[in-house]
């Protein structure tokens, strides 16, 4: 059904579904690795490859980012030959991560090409309500059934969350936690922030329905307990709502924000300073120690993937290294050396050159992509990766990506269509 339908919007909400539902180390087999959000992604990208390859082809040499992703895969094949799995292993292993998550930037992308924001929009609403109301009550019944339901239907398991605990939730003693069917609550927050991002254009419809989901967004936000969502969100809506405002009323709001800053940015400092209060700034800056040790042993092409979770699963003190680091840069560091931090970097500048090369076609999805990049990143680089949160992020962009594309090709058809008639 998936794969034979020739209704883009559910193709695209379905790959956007089994990243979701999935997100929470559910597997059908460990060696090799293989999870219920892989099958989507393999299974289109081979139909759009073989059975629909004229389509496929021309899609893909519009394109814009082949060049990047080339770059990009490149410095994951170096990754991977001289790192500790090395040479054909480490190849392969490096292959899957890339198309385990950047695979979802072309499959979005060629599904977008068919895509309205507004029917995408019109057809996420309700799912997104029930997915939120399941966060409403994980809060208050202290224990996430849904995901106890997904970890025992799968037969491998390698999420954070124990089975069998009397204790399902990742609650602390000072804030609620909800992570609903993503790995961690910090998934949660990222993937509900692009939701955020997403639907914050439609607001100037004026209509109660958007109001009703936005705030919904927002109060789940809240229940997510992810601090970076919280700062993210802040963010862009602060970005959003000055962004077409006069220069005076901008130079106003920034004096205004720099005071509020200054007010409450002691007490948000403290919330990172203190040792029981999630990952504290002590962990961050063992996490950098780590990882400039690390990094010092192999600084160009790092030490390969799984380094942190395989071989440096301890610090000094006992305590476990989680081996995904509280921020994508140390990770990069570490796996992937100076080439893999270039490439990734790159890799963003490049993704909001293209966005603001493309605004023109449709400014609010060049914005919404834009937007999404810059996020994701401030994100990472807060609160490193967890679960799907990254191929999550790649979804959304290669959507944007595809609808702008789409409406750039029609533009220049109606133009040359336009010059036609003309010249007759």
């Amino acid at each position: 059904m998936f794969f034979t339908t020739q209704d883009a919007n559910v193709k695209l909400l379905t790959l956007l579904g089994s990243l979701v539902i999935f997100s929470g180390g559910m597997y059908f087999t460990l060696t090799p690795v293989v999870a219920p959000m892989h099958i989507p992604l393999y299974g289109f990208l081979a139909y759009a490859l073989i059975l629909k390859k004229s389509q496929f082809s021309e899609e893909l040499s519009a394109f814009p980012l082949k060049m990047g992703l080339s770059l990009l895969f490149v410095t994951f094949l170096l990754s991977g030959f001289f790192g500790s799995e090395g040479g054909i292993h480490g190849m392969f292993t490096a292959t899957r991560l890339f198309l385990d998550s950047y695979g979802f930037i072309l499959a979005a992308y060629l599904i977008a090409y068919q895509c309205d924001y507004e029917s995408i929009t019109d057809k996420l609403y309700w799912p997104i309500l029930i997915f939120c109301a399941f966060g409403f009550i994980e809060a208050a019944m202290r224990y996430n059934y849904i995901y106890a339901m997904l970890m025992d239907s799968f037969p491998e398991y390698s999420g954070l969350l124990e089975k069998g605990s009397p204790d399902m939730n990742f609650h602390d003693s000072w804030r609620i936690r909800t992570s609903v069917t993503t790995c961690h609550p910090t998934t949660l927050g990222a993937l509900l922030t692009m939701l955020f991002i997403l639907y914050l254009p439609r607001v100037k419809e004026r209509v109660y329905k958007i109001y009703f989901l936005m705030a919904v967004l927002a109060l789940a936000i809240y229940l997510s307990g992810s601090r970076s969502a919280w700062v993210c969100t802040a963010m862009y809506l602060v970005y959003y709502v000055i962004k077409s405002q006069s220069a005076l009323v901008k130079m106003f709001f920034f004096f205004f924000l720099l005071v509020g800053i200054g007010y409450v940015g002691h007490s948000f400092v403290e919330s990172f300073s203190a040792d029981d209060r999630g990952s504290s700034l002590d962990m961050r800056q063992r996490n950098l120690l780590v990882c400039l040790v690390s990094f010092a042993g192999s600084p160009i092409v790092g030490h390969g993937f799984n380094y942190m979770s395989n071989i440096v699963d301890r610090y000094d003190d006992g305590s476990a290294v989680d081996g995904v680091m509280e921020s994508i840069f140390f990770n990069l560091m570490v796996e992937q050396g100076a080439l893999g931090l270039l490439a990734y970097f790159g890799f963003v500048g490049l993704c909001l050159l293209i966005f603001h090369r493309l605004k023109n076609y449709d400014s609010t999805i060049a914005e919404i992509g834009s937007g999404i990049t810059v996020m994701i990143t401030i994100f990472s680089l807060m609160s490193g990766t967890l679960g799907n949160l990254h191929s999550m992020s790649y979804l959304f962009v290669g959507a944007c990506l595809g609808m702008l594309c789409a409406k750039k090709e029609e533009t220049e058809q109606n133009v040359e269509e336009s010059a036609a008639e003309d010249s007759v």
